[in-house]
């Protein structure tokens, strides 16, 4: 069966365009009943979303949005603390820092693609592991994150999960110190090595996140960095060397007020341009999709030079001691 554009993509088209769009590949939506079964023994296509607050998400979950006044859709489900599926998926999807969590990129991201999955498997969950103001050292192999996200993905299988992808969006905090800011790359790159390894999914596709670099305070201390750790994601998404990872750029995204967190409309834009990104890597689209959608979904990377700043020589030497051994440190990010 050829590929469908999922409604949450027709907000990327003209109107014009979206409206004969939405006509032509939805004809009884409105008859159609999208609830289906939430059986044990149905299979979960699962999404890991890991990272820190922007990925948990920040936005306010009274503005209106796409993922905020759509239906509640029972083939999307949230992986509970019980180690069973909760539907139908709603915000907040995360309860890292229950005053502050909202709406971030995975609701949305689900949205866009549930369409895309084969007939008779279009049952989505999501796990929640992000955590406002984590470092990647709480990501890498022995740190408390990775192991809680590994243990949340076994229990996702229990439960009939299959794990289908991995969305990421973390770095703000690593962003205070030139050494950390060096080592961001090396870091990154075992971060996605050993989640492969320990899931025992040498293959499963990790989509990365940009920084929001247009709108961050980089005359904030903690984010004198930014750029150089945006460069370092870029960097590694871009490697044709690892296989199955990709950026999401957030070019054009807009905070919401406080320039750290991405808004609503934003965290909404950047889930579809998540979304676009694992449709690419999973051989989903067609030249029709492409040709309808443009660059809306794929604009291009906020740094696309791929070239690093020049470090310093104590830059240099502090990210080669740092490449073994973790600095300890803290931040203030939510």
């Amino acid at each position: 069966m050829a590929p469908q554009l999922p409604a949450s993509l027709l907000s990327c088209l003209p109107i014009r365009l979206a409206t004969l769009m939405s006509w032509l590949l939805f004809p009884c939506q409105g008859s159609v009943s999208r609830v289906t079964n939430s059986e044990p023994d149905e299979v979960w296509h699962m999404f890991l979303l890991a990272g820190q607050s922007n990925m948990a998400g920040r936005g306010s979950i009274s503005d209106r949005s796409p993922s905020t006044v759509a239906p509640p859709d029972k083939r999307i489900g949230v992986l509970g603390e019980d180690g069973a599926w909760k539907v139908p998926a709603q915000h907040p999807l995360h309860h890292d820092k229950p005053d502050v969590a909202g709406v971030g990129p995975g609701l949305e991201f689900a949205r866009a693609i549930v369409d895309f999955l084969p007939v008779g498997e279009q049952h989505l969950g999501l796990i929640p592991a992000a955590f406002g103001g984590s470092e990647i050292a709480r990501w890498m192999e022995d740190g408390d994150l990775f192991q809680a996200a590994v243990e949340q993905v076994r229990r996702g299988r229990a439960a009939g999960g299959v794990l289908s992808g991995i969305l990421w969006h973390q770095g703000e905090s690593d962003c205070a110190n030139e050494t950390d800011a060096l080592a961001y790359e090396h870091r990154l790159r075992g971060v996605i090595s050993s989640f492969r390894h320990e899931l025992v999914d040498p293959n499963v596709p990790m989509i990365l996140g940009e920084l929001g670099i247009q709108f961050l305070d980089l005359a904030d201390p903690l984010l004198t960095y930014a750029k150089l750790v945006n460069q370092a994601i870029v960097k590694t998404g871009s490697d044709a060397t690892v296989a199955n990872v990709a950026v999401a750029s957030s070019a054009g995204l807009e905070h919401n007020s406080d320039h750290l967190h991405f808004s609503v409309a934003a965290a909404d834009v950047l889930g579809r341009r998540y979304a676009w990104k694992w449709l690419k890597l999973t051989g989903r689209l067609n030249v029709s999709l492409r040709a309808l959608v443009g660059n809306s979904l794929e604009p291009p990377l906020v740094d696309p030079s791929r070239r690093l700043d020049t470090p310093t020589e104590a830059g240099i030497a502090a990210s080669r001691a740092a490449s073994s051994s973790f600095l300890a440190g803290s931040s203030t990010r939510t």
